[in-house]
């Protein structure tokens, strides 16, 4: 089935996309099926990102460009070396990756996952700041900033939690 992209409102009207209110349950096997991706101004005119954010975990894929369509091909390309980082076996970002060969683009629903990704774009939108030129700044610096973005939970006695620890746990689990 592909991935569901849920898109900011900002976002689909630069992408010139329509979201419906999209609805599925993964794969079989499918542990990265749900997204939400959000544009990040950079402080250099008219340069922006788009932040892929994964529900539940928030693990983050930043990339070049102002819309879903032109930064999908970084999106499936920078994704497996981020799971490497994090700890996922060749075979599972295999598995992950055959899935990403399509989307649909959906209307956002969680709340919450949008409270944090606005959070993230603060300490993001920073961080472009500090680069000389659009350029050079470094999307595999920022990505890992974000794994490490600490973030509440509501699972009792384990109050906060990184992407890098929501995956750790997940897949020490299985």
């Amino acid at each position: 089935m592909g991935v569901i992209l849920h898109a900011v409102q900002k976002l689909l009207n630069t992408s010139r996309l329509e979201a419906v209110q999209y609805i599925s349950e993964p794969d079989q096997g499918q542990l990265l099926h749900s997204w939400y991706a959000r544009l990040i101004k950079t402080g250099f005119s008219g340069k922006l990102l788009v932040m892929y954010v994964h529900e539940p975990s928030l693990l983050t894929v930043i990339c070049k460009g102002k819309t879903i369509g032109k930064t999908w091909d970084e999106f499936v390309n920078r994704l497996p070396a981020l799971l490497r980082k994090i700890g996922f076996s060749e075979h599972l970002i295999q598995s992950e990756m055959s899935f990403m060969n399509n989307y649909i683009v959906a209307k956002t629903s969680s709340k919450a996952i949008l409270g944090h990704m606005n959070d993230m774009i603060v300490m993001l939108e920073y961080q472009c700041k500090r680069y000389p030129s659009y350029e050079s700044i470094s999307e595999d610096e920022l990505e890992n900033n974000m794994t490490q973005y600490l973030y509440g939970t509501r699972n009792k006695g384990l109050h906060y939690i990184t992407s890098v620890g929501y995956w750790k746990d997940f897949l020490e689990d299985r």
